[in-house]
């Protein structure tokens, strides 16, 4: 009969097979890699260590970096705290539906119908509410796209959008680069061409990428531009010959500044004229119209069924608080106060900040876009660079960073042009005037070190 025998001391006979594994995974890695290239995060972290305060830190660091809408915290926060707002029902406290509450999407829906005069109403049954743009374009990714697959966009761009295809999704954006300087023909610094888009494609194919959309931002960011309706149509025939989706990010939709002037957008086609509708998307928020960063609420709406459902069905990790749905509900359906107190107070003070900062760039001899939408804009800072590269440019930046203001570098949207920088607009006069005479400062020290 044979005995178990157990040797008690293992440990100096047996060699040790336990392999130390890596704390992270590859994904995990890849997160911390792509969150490391986020310039306008960088600033802002650094803006966050030494914020400016006019009583407790006034040399502290003027943030006009971050693309958010700071002049309307007093008009928001007088209607929010009105009781009409606040409103609680037992079904509040439970699940809802996938695509958000069916009155918050009716509301939406009327709303987007009359802001972007649209030549169908929006059907409140296309649209799905989701925690932020952000989160709605990783939605689109995993909707659309294989991990490795790409989508092309006029460069620069929003870099966000990078970040938020990258992160989790590993979705790339291949640029289409466009230059400041005007080519024959060409009316305006950085403009998107149909040959541009069939240059930009046929490239991406010679590095064996697989393309699988268009992201376009309209208005711009961050040059500002609206797309003209002729420049979308032809987007949409460019993507249809290729079978490629188009995803019309519209976030500034309501943002013009300027008496008259009428954003274009894709709800202004009719049925008709969108020559592929399963492919073809369209993004809106509350963060940039509404002055509602903080509040991470976003839609995305569809023209087809197919991506819309795919979208939806991903909304177990995307939904946000339901009293919000009620909330921001009831807001909208006040056009009243929408179109004669918000909107009118909106456009007149980000009409003034933007004459404002205009007005100092053309003293200081700094050339910028100009613009009617939107919460910044796009100037031209090469004269003050050591040389045209990108590290002079992110020395400049850090100038800027340690003179006490932090501005968004063309680096940050993925140019190929180094010198521009982005100049948030929409923050209070007060620190709007500090934050420029830093600008003009920093520059005057270069030109006369220089001479």
């Amino acid at each position: 009969m044979s005995e178990h025998i157990t040797n008690k001391n293992t440990s100096s006979t047996c060699p040790d097979f336990k392999v130390k594994m890596s704390v992270l995974s590859e994904r995990g890695k890849h997160i911390n890699t792509v969150v490391s290239e986020d310039l306008i995060m960088k600033g802002s972290i650094k803006t966050r260590e030494n914020s400016y305060h006019h009583e407790k830190n006034p040399t502290g660091c003027i943030n006009l970096g971050p693309a958010q809408n700071k002049l309307m915290c007093d008009v928001l926060t007088k209607r929010l705290s009105q009781p009409d707002l606040m409103v609680w029902r037992d079904d509040l406290f439970h699940y809802y539906p996938d695509a958000g509450l069916l009155e918050f999407r009716q509301a939406i829906a009327e709303f987007l119908t009359d802001k972007a005069n649209a030549a169908m109403p929006v059907d409140p049954d296309k649209v799905v509410v989701i925690n932020g743009c952000g989160t709605v374009l990783e939605s689109v990714a995993f909707a659309l796209c294989n991990s490795g697959d790409a989508f092309i966009t006029p460069t620069p761009y929003y870099g966000g959008a990078w970040q938020d295809f990258m992160r989790r999704a590993n979705v790339n954006i291949h640029p289409v680069h466009l230059y400041s300087n005007k080519s024959e023909n060409e009316t305006r610094s950085f403009q998107l061409t149909i040959d541009k888009l069939e240059k930009g494609l046929e490239k991406a194919n010679k590095k064996g990428l697989t393309i699988r959309g268009l992201f376009l931002m309209n208005p711009h960011n961050p040059q500002g531009e609206i797309y003209s309706r002729e420049m979308i149509k032809d987007c949409l025939q460019f993507c249809h010959k290729h079978s490629l989706h188009i995803i019309f990010d519209e976030i500034y939709l309501t943002g013009g500044f300027v008496e008259g002037v009428q954003t274009t957008s894709i709800l202004q086609f009719k049925p008709e004229d969108i020559p592929d509708p399963e492919r073809t998307h369209f993004i809106w928020g509350f963060s940039k119209d509404f002055a509602m960063s903080g509040f991470r609420v976003g839609l995305y709406y569809g023209f087809g069924s197919e991506v819309k459902t795919v979208i939806q069905n991903q909304c177990r990790f995307t939904r946000f608080s339901a009293n919000m749905h009620v909330v921001l509900a009831n807001m909208l359906k006040d056009k009243d106060w929408i179109d004669n107190v918000y909107m009118a107070t909106n456009q007149k003070r980000l009409r003034e900040c933007y004459q404002f900062v205009s007005s100092k760039l053309t003293l200081a001899g700094i050339p910028f876009l100009e613009t009617t939408c939107g919460l910044f804009l796009y100037a031209d800072f090469r004269k003050f660079l050591k040389n045209q590269s990108f590290n002079s440019e992110i020395d400049l930046w850090n100038k800027l960073l340690d003179a006490g203001v932090h501005l968004s570098p063309s680096k940050a949207f993925r140019s190929d042009e180094p010198g521009w920088f982005r100049i948030v607009f929409s923050v209070p006069i007060d620190q709007l005037k500090i934050g420029m005479e830093r600008i003009s400062q920093v520059c005057k020290e270069i030109v006369t070190n220089k001479s």
